[in-house]
């Protein structure tokens, strides 16, 4: 039996808990003017599992990766990358839509300019119709900051492609080939934080990053409410993580007294909610940071 020919493009929708958005989502995937697509939803295990499966399965050709259980905004886009077939591939979450053409307009970027290894589009808010991010600048200072660009305008930043250090997670396009050599997201992360990491390891490898205006896609904005533990342990963790991996060792001393001497006190002495994912988080970097020290070379 000959085996089918390769798709043009991946779509990675990886999906969690929201069934009724996620069908939004497909639509807009089934819809866009490029041909020779695949479209891959990776489920991370939820109470909605079950509707979910019916529901991808009144979509032809769209495929269902069923994870047994939740493996994170990470673990979750790296088995869709995993299972990707095509030259192509686009990350995207069961909350955003895409324009027609945005992969249309995204692959044909990547087409010409061989020398970028991720692209993105202009991501909108989509009740406010607002740019939500254009991409964005990060500095690993002792001070951590981080600009997502256009955030709040009503037009985007400009017009024609332009470089970035900064692509949300859910919004990248890259050549499938590139990104596994990047070698996808950490699993360690598991959420927050993944996309700078992942922008980060580019750019040390010498990789080229750019938004592509002409490609857009619509964000359902989500509920605003304080993070859970388990989110605030993540955001702790992560930026701990991706200090150790990417910043320069000169700023460590400076930044650990902030975060962790400044920001414990702050804790103490303040709001305790978040106290104990804090102390958890600071654990899990005092354990891992020997072997995190050993692969900021490798990255």
């Amino acid at each position: 039996m000959k085996s089918l020919p390769a798709p043009r493009v991946t779509v990675v929708v990886l999906s969690y808990n929201r069934p009724r958005l996620l069908e939004h989502a497909l639509r807009s995937i089934l819809t866009q003017t490029i041909s020779g697509m695949e479209v891959i939803v990776v489920d991370n295990r939820s109470a909605s599992s079950e509707e979910i499966c019916h529901l991808v399965a009144t979509f032809q050709n769209v495929r269902l990766v069923a994870n047994r259980g939740n493996l994170g905004f990470t673990g979750g886009m790296n088995r869709g990358l995993g299972e990707a077939r095509g030259e192509y591939v686009y990350l995207t979450e069961d909350d955003v839509e895409l324009a027609p053409d945005c992969l249309a307009h995204l692959i044909e970027y990547l087409d010409a300019h061989h020398e970028v290894a991720l692209a993105g589009p202009v991501m909108w808010n989509r009740r406010a119709g607002t740019v939500r991010c254009a991409g964005g600048e990060f500095d690993l200072g002792a001070v951590y900051r981080m600009r997502i660009v256009g955030a709040g305008a009503a037009e985007a930043p400009q017009k024609r492609p332009f470089p970035t250090m900064y692509l949300p997670g859910a919004a990248i396009g890259a050549r499938t080939s590139q990104l596994r050599d990047l070698g996808g997201f950490r699993d360690d992360f598991f959420m927050y934080g993944e996309d700078v990491e992942l922008c980060a390891r580019a750019l040390k490898r010498g990789r080229r990053l750019s938004i592509v205006p002409a490609a857009k896609v619509f964000h359902h904005e989500p509920p605003h409410h304080a993070d859970s533990p388990v989110v605030a342990y993540h955001k702790f963790k992560n930026l701990g993580a991706l200090y150790l991996l990417h910043a320069p060792l000169r700023v460590l001393p400076m930044w650990a007294l902030r975060y962790a001497g400044i920001a414990g006190i702050r804790q103490l002495l303040g709001d305790r909610s978040a106290l104990v994912p804090w102390v958890k988080a600071w654990i899990w970097l005092t354990v891992q940071a020997p072997g995190l020290l050993v692969q900021r070379g490798r990255t």
